[in-house]
């Protein structure tokens, strides 16, 4: 992603000093092209014209995501530390409130998880589309993914020994991920997603058996 403004000054010099202090950056991070150099008016009679430069400035996907993190919690009002991490493709936040943990969380997660999405939403907007958002507070999604596969394994207990499928509450894809891993390997039940949008249920329901092959008996000769 690139930042770039265009300005003009009676100099070179005054129209880059301009465009670094609306970038807010220093001249060692900028690209500075001169469109137009300064000409000065003939006699008096004629006009002159000012200097015109283009200061283009390269901004990290994990810049950019922590402006976009850091801008949407100031907007709600949060108090805010964040810790950032980094992998190939994902940049994880573990967000510190002062006392508002659960006020960001929200009902399983909701309010954390809709704040997720807009952040992603805002980062792929500036060409980062490979790159993800992926927003915690306080070690929440740890103890909540350990939850959803507990609840996972215990739901499949009780669906093969009823014989009858279950519908779990609304999830949003990441912890649909989490139940439907979790139970991958249980040949006794099986996982679809229902419902529209980015928050869907899961049902787990038994698994259908399949016919036993009818052994063929060699006719004797």
């Amino acid at each position: 992603m690139t930042r770039a403004t265009e300005t003009t000054g009676r100099t070179v010099a005054e129209a880059t000093m301009t465009a670094l202090k609306e970038l807010g950056i220093s001249r060692d991070d900028a690209d500075i092209k001169i469109i137009r150099e300064p000409r000065r008016g003939f006699l008096g009679l004629l006009p002159g014209r000012p200097a015109k430069v283009r200061v283009t400035q390269q901004v990290s996907s994990r810049d950019c995501a922590e402006e976009i993190v850091g801008d949407l919690l100031r907007l709600m009002h949060f108090s805010c530390q964040l810790h950032v991490t980094e992998s190939k493709s994902t940049h994880v936040f573990n967000i510190e409130t002062a006392g508002a943990d659960g006020l960001l969380i929200g009902k399983s997660g909701n309010t954390l998880g809709a704040l997720e999405y807009i952040a992603n939403r805002m980062l792929q907007r500036d060409d980062f589309r490979s790159r993800k958002i992926i927003l915690d507070v306080s070690g929440y999604k740890s103890r909540r993914d350990d939850f959803l596969k507990s609840k996972a394994l215990s739901l499949a207990e009780q669906v093969k020994s009823a014989q009858q499928q279950v519908t779990m509450e609304p999830l949003g894809s990441e912890e649909r991920k989490t139940v439907h891993a979790a139970l991958r390997n249980d040949t006794g039940v099986v996982t679809r997603s229902v419902g529209q949008g980015r928050v869907k249920s899961i049902i787990v329901a038994p698994a259908k058996e399949k016919p036993k092959s009818r052994s063929r008996r060699r006719r004797k000769r």
